[in-house]
């Protein structure tokens, strides 16, 4: 499976890199590292994805893991490079293949998903500034660095290591001239099995060589030895989505950022507009909280796709919540004003009273003034309740709760 990263100021150029990849091979699943994309890209973009078989995940992770990281020694480069780190840590496919999303997946790549790792627990092109083709031995090891725009990962030899994440973002801290890449090849050398350059074209390398490298010639010839690049990664700081740009191969990237979805999905079948359009939900349940704590609240939101978790608060939300919103069916509401208080409360089928903390009595007794019934669990039930429409489950009944939720919503729905 394929994972990115990227923040809401590069959603752009990782969704072209998505649209490439997409237009050149389906049935894909594709993580996406972020910490502030919003919800609705996600639901849009995968009412296209999903008419052929692809999907983008929502991957959130809590922005302050990167705190500790030093910042990269190139202006065009940020901390979010190093978001590949938690790629052990979180996901959960035994094969990953990660892409920077400053490329563009320009043809099928079918064998990166089964090429053999023959002991290695990452496959790389090499660097080509520094490698230039001979940075191999002859047991096919790594003897110079590699480029880490493109990673083929051994992900399940990876996650056996449970500090992995944690010893990379450790290193992080210290300077490295290339960031996460010289931490890579620091950490992983001599496990590090080597792809093709066709695997990694990198593209802005001519241009850095041009003006500044005394292998200018060396890389060109390499480059253009190169006859069927499959990922074109546009290394150097001449970025084709720059104003204005010298380098070659800009209108192939301009090509997929341009490329409307529809055209992706009816590349390989009839396109149905009917399926794109705001979220249909069959019922929602309203949940106002003090505390990020919640019980149960991830597994019934998982349990219950098909309803809306409306979930508010009169303060900002910590990230334990806002990371929920990975998941299509929950909307957060933070720093909660009137207007949008009664809506929710009046559109709610059920309250779920499951929040650790004080209650917020001024919206409860709103709930109650409609009647509705009120759910909750041992833990976080109100002791004193006296409305007749409460009902507490046991901390271990989620089951119960689940089937309770969807008998509300099917008796409205009659």
């Amino acid at each position: 499976m394929i994972v990115l990263s990227a923040n809401y100021a590069y959603l752009d150029k990782a969704e072209t890199t998505i649209k490439s990849i997409i237009h050149n091979n389906k049935n894909v699943r594709i993580y996406l590292l972020n910490y502030d994309i919003p919800q609705e890209w996600f639901i849009n973009v995968n009412q296209y994805a999903n008419q052929i078989g692809a999907e983008i995940i929502d991957e959130k992770f809590d922005p302050s893991i990167l705190s500790s990281a030093q910042d990269p020694d190139f202006g065009h480069i940020n901390k979010m490079t190093y978001a590949r780190f938690l790629i052990p840590k979180m996901i959960p496919e035994d094969r990953v293949i990660y892409l920077d999303s400053d490329l563009i997946v320009d043809n099928s790549i079918d064998e990166l998903f089964s090429i053999e790792f023959e002991g290695n627990k990452i496959l790389a092109s090499p660097h080509i500034y520094n490698d230039l083709g001979n940075g191999i031995n002859p047991e096919g090891k790594q003897t110079s660095e590699i480029n880490a725009g493109v990673l083929v990962i051994n992900n399940k030899l990876l996650k056996k290591d449970k500090d992995l994440t944690d010893k990379l973002f450790k290193m992080s801290a210290e300077n490295h001239a290339e960031a996460d890449q010289d931490i890579i090849n620091e950490y992983f050398k001599n496990y590090i099995g080597i792809l093709s350059y066709k695997y990694n074209y990198q593209i802005g390398a001519d241009f850095e060589a041009y003006w500044g490298n005394p292998v200018s010639d060396c890389v060109e010839e390499l480059l253009a030895s190169v006859n069927d690049p499959k990922i074109i990664h546009y290394v150097s700081p001449d970025k084709p989505f720059n104003f204005m740009s010298s380098g070659r191969m800009r209108e192939k990237w301009w090509f997929y950022h341009n490329l409307e979805w529809s055209r992706i999905v009816q590349k390989y079948t009839i396109f149905d507009i009917t399926k794109i359009g705001p979220q249909k939900f069959d019922g929602q349940v309203f949940i106002f909280t003090n505390s990020v704590a919640i019980q149960n609240l991830e597994e019934l939101v998982k349990r219950l796709p098909k309803i809306c978790f409306n979930i508010a608060a009169y303060t900002n939300f910590g990230w334990d919540l806002l990371k929920l919103i990975k998941y299509p069916n929950v909307k957060l509401y933070q720093t909660i004003i009137g207007e949008k208080q009664k809506r929710l409360i009046k559109t709610a089928d059920a309250y779920l009273d499951i929040n650790y903390g004080d209650k917020v009595y001024r919206i409860i007794d709103q709930v109650k003034g409609r009647n509705i019934p009120i759910l909750s669990f041992g833990d976080t039930a109100d002791q004193n309740n006296t409305y007749s429409n409460y009902t507490v489950f046991d901390n271990d009944q989620v089951d119960e709760m689940v089937d309770k939720i969807n008998e509300i919503i099917n008796n409205q729905n009659k």
